[in-house]
């Protein structure tokens, strides 16, 4: 009987992790942007947490830095009460994938080590807050960044240093990552938060 090493099977369930990441991406029915007439707005409809189908995921092979200029218009105005405002939203960022600290009990990969850019719109400033959401061994760390008016566009960049083993999201303060991982994934716009988008929501995405 043929038997692995420990790091063979690390290796194998890497492997096997990152080919059923690439099939569900394919399966749930990412859009290509070639296919639509206006393929830089990204949209939620009303009760959902992200598009359907999904836009702007894909794989990503030791990404150093993941970026787009965003826009965000008078949809992005809600209200989901005061328990919840607080709540970040997520527009750009990645997830890693690997056997390292990941869970075999449905948890997301991008909830285990990842980065993504938060917003939410502030009702007391009437602008949109920026923030890093990032996840490192499973772990959440988030602060705000920086606020910016609706209808501007804005350049949005998540760099990872691996020497440094930082992320740094919108110019903010550097958070330390812990694992060796090289595959990821592209996350995209998600409403939540614990709330489904009150509204058809719709932001402009260019990469």
């Amino acid at each position: 009987m043929l038997r692995l090493h420990s790091s063979e099977r690390i290796v194998l369930f890497s492997v096997k992790t990152l080919f059923f990441l690439g099939f569900s991406l394919a399966m749930s029915a990412c859009v290509p942007d070639f296919l639509l007439s206006d393929s830089d707005w990204v949209v939620i409809e009303a009760g959902e947490h992200e598009p359907d189908p999904k836009r702007k995921v894909g794989l990503l092979i030791s990404p150093h830095e993941v970026s787009a200029t965003v826009t965000f218009d008078s949809s992005c105005i809600y209200d989901i009460g005061t328990a919840d405002a607080d709540d970040w939203n997520k527009v750009i960022g990645f997830g890693f994938v690997g056997s390292k600290d990941q869970p075999l009990d449905g948890v997301p990969p991008h909830q285990v080590d990842g980065a993504r850019v938060g917003w939410r719109w502030n009702a007391l400033r009437h602008c949109i807050d920026l923030g890093a959401y990032i996840y490192v061994e499973g772990n959440r760390i988030d602060f705000k960044v920086a606020e910016i008016p609706l209808n501007t566009p804005t350049k949005m960049t998540i760099k990872i240093d691996y020497d440094r083993k930082v992320y740094q999201v919108l110019g903010g303060k550097a958070v330390p990552f812990t694992h060796d991982k090289s595959f990821a994934y592209n996350t995209g716009l998600y409403f939540g938060g614990n709330q489904v988008a009150p509204h058809r929501i719709r932001v402009k995405i260019v990469d």
